[in-house]
């Protein structure tokens, strides 16, 4: 990184150089200069100066920026050699423990704590059924306990142990209320577009800086980890890489970005940079990619006919920019890709994971979880772990026995039909990954919680939206939620800024806590329950009746809806039921639809 002095001494240098030019050039017999000659003399000279301090602040920023962004993607190489170092002295059980994370099945983590240190584990994964209730949600006194307890069971390792979730927003939110209740990633799509589309509206004048439509996105991300982080957590299995095709695509929905693989692309990058601003490790999933698949790998075994042709320009595009931007890891998704490979999952298959090799990815990569079906109906859980590691998976995720998997590895290692070399490789990676995510916790890299912005980049407007997505309205996670609730919001039919509420509204559908929150958020606008149009909430109830129908999760099912007005809402938040109630009395609703439902095309809102 580019010392805070670098730029001072960068301009000193360029100044002393020109003033030097100057003097020799006096040096020598005097000549007849008119004033007029004089003036342009001395104002080129002092046009030089600037434009050399001017590159010179440039070249730092630039220089500062590359450090900032590097920092927050992945191991470095102290990290690595470091990895390598410790890694070399493991033993066989050693070796096999720390490419494995384990799981548990109740809010009591001494046991897996146990497992953690007798079989050396990677770390552990934390499900919805760990985390502890109290009255007002999430006892997060108790979690934090719970997840200090699985920590310490690797304090005499030099290497910390993982601690991971799978937190996404919305559907996939294992740790609810207190902690910032976010919307479905969709919404950051619906956001983006709908930003997009206003400046297009605005048409700026020359000059005028455009609105970083990503910044919102890694905004919600960071806020996200860093309360994930505060409790004790070091990763989230987030964000999705995964290109939806809609309504046909069963398992992924409103927890994808959207329907292009650009805009997917570049809002995944965001993510997965704000998680890591926020200290927390992140991961690209689930390559070879689950939004254009009909089945539902948690049940079976999903097949993917596209050619690579098909693949490389669509599914696996977020995939191959993360590769190429620099990301700590990718998980490999379970999905039969007979292009690749016939009849094998993609997490057990060498072809897949050098296809993931062969686009730049240096990092770890990480299996789904080997208990779902699609693995364990076909391999079983103990050989699925060596068959993974021997294809090229590093880190071996929810195996369904994890002792079982852990003795597999090793009786493989010690037959030979798993070569030692490649376990070691697996887990250098992910010992780097460990050590990079506690450095950066801490605030001992370029980037990270806690890390103030070096002077090139400090008091730069634009270089802040750029490298922290800072923007205005974002500066807090109560902040980022309710412009994230308000931004998405999106008028799918129905007249725009129309007082819909104005004798009134009735809730049905939904669930008990969607009607609580959405009665709550219409009588603090002002607006009249239980009189007046009938608000049809479409999540767990069937799409059709009523004058307002609104989707709470993914917006493909108001196909099926026969309200004259359509809202896709993308979450069940407080913030994005408050969102609505404005929409209801007449506000605009910004958002537009990041995939495609029924015969509207993505991009499409009647406002």
């Amino acid at each position: 990184m580019t010392s805070p002095g670098t730029p001072r001494r960068s301009r000193r240098l360029a100044a002393a150089s020109l003033l030097g030019v100057l003097l020799l050039s006096s040096c020598g017999p005097a000549a007849q200069t008119s004033p007029e000659d004089a003036e342009q003399s001395a104002g080129a000279a002092a046009q030089g100066t600037a434009d050399a301090e001017a590159q010179a602040e440039a070249q730092a920023r630039a220089e500062a920026r590359e450090a900032y962004e590097a920092a927050l993607a992945g191991p470095g190489e102290e990290h690595r050699q470091r990895a390598e170092e410790i890694v070399e002295e493991y033993s066989a059980e050693e070796l096999a423990g720390s490419v494995l994370v384990g799981e548990f099945a109740s809010t009591n983590a001494a046991p897996m704590a146990a497992l953690i240190d007798q079989l050396h584990l990677a770390g552990s994964i934390i499900m919805g059924g760990n985390v502890p209730g109290g009255d007002q949600g999430v006892d997060l006194e108790t979690l934090a306990a719970e997840l200090e307890t699985l920590t310490s069971a690797a304090q005499d390792r030099e290497v910390p142990p993982m601690i991971s979730v799978d937190q996404e927003g919305g559907l996939v939110t294992r740790v609810a209320a207190p902690l910032t209740e976010w919307p479905t990633p969709m919404s950051y799509g619906a956001a983006a577009l709908g930003s997009a589309q206003a400046e297009d509206d605005a048409q700026p004048t020359e000059g005028e800086d455009e609105a970083d439509d990503d910044a919102l996105t890694r905004s919600g991300h960071r806020f996200l980890a860093v309360e994930l982080e505060e409790l004790g957590f070091t990763t989230s299995f987030a964000p999705e890489g995964d290109v939806t095709v809609g309504a046909a695509d069963p398992t992924i929905g409103s927890r994808s970005f959207g329907g292009d693989a650009e805009a997917v692309s570049e809002l995944a990058m965001s993510g997965i940079r704000g998680l890591a601003e926020g200290g927390l490790a992140g991961a690209v999933k689930h390559f070879p990619g689950h939004g254009s698949v009909t089945e539902d790998s948690h049940q079976t075994l999903p097949v993917q006919d596209a050619s690579l042709e098909e693949l490389r320009s669509r599914d696996w595009v977020p995939f191959a920019e993360a590769a190429e931007a620099g990301v700590p890891m990718i998980m490999m998704g379970h999905i039969e890709v007979p292009a690749l490979e016939d009849g094998t999952p993609s997490s057990l298959s060498a072809a897949a994971y050098a296809e993931l090799r062969d686009m730049g990815h240096e990092g770890v990569v990480v299996t789904d979880a080997l208990n779902m079906g699609a693995i364990v109906q076909g391999y079983g859980g103990d050989r699925a772990a060596v068959l993974a590691l021997e294809a090229g998976a590093d880190l071996l995720l929810m195996p369904a026995d994890v002792r079982g998997a852990h003795a597999a590895i090793v009786a493989a290692m010690e037959s030979g039909e798993l070569d030692r070399s490649r376990v070691t490789e697996a887990s250098q990676r992910v010992a780097a990954l460990q050590l990079w995510q506690a450095d950066l916790a801490a605030g001992e890299l370029a980037a990270g919680p806690g890390v103030e912005l070096p002077e090139e980049l400090a008091g730069e407007t634009e270089s802040n939206s750029e490298v922290l997505g800072d923007a205005e309205g974002l500066d807090s996670a109560a902040d980022t939620a309710q412009t994230l609730g308000r931004s998405a919001i999106t008028l799918v039919a129905g007249q725009c800024e129309a007082d819909l509420a104005a004798e009134g509204i009735q809730v049905v559908g939904g669930s008990a806590q969607d009607r609580s929150r959405l009665i709550s958020a219409a009588q603090a606008e002002g607006i009249t329950v239980g009189t007046g149009a009938v608000v049809n909430l479409i999540g767990e109830s069937s799409a059709a009746g009523g004058d307002i129908a609104v989707a709470l999760d993914r917006p493909e099912v108001l196909t099926a809806a026969d309200a004259p007005t359509q809202i896709a809402l993308y979450g069940r938040t407080v913030e994005s039921f408050e969102a609505l109630a404005r929409v209801l009395s007449g506000e605009e609703a910004p958002g537009r639809l990041p995939v495609a439902v029924g015969e509207e095309e993505r991009g499409h809102s009647t406002c």
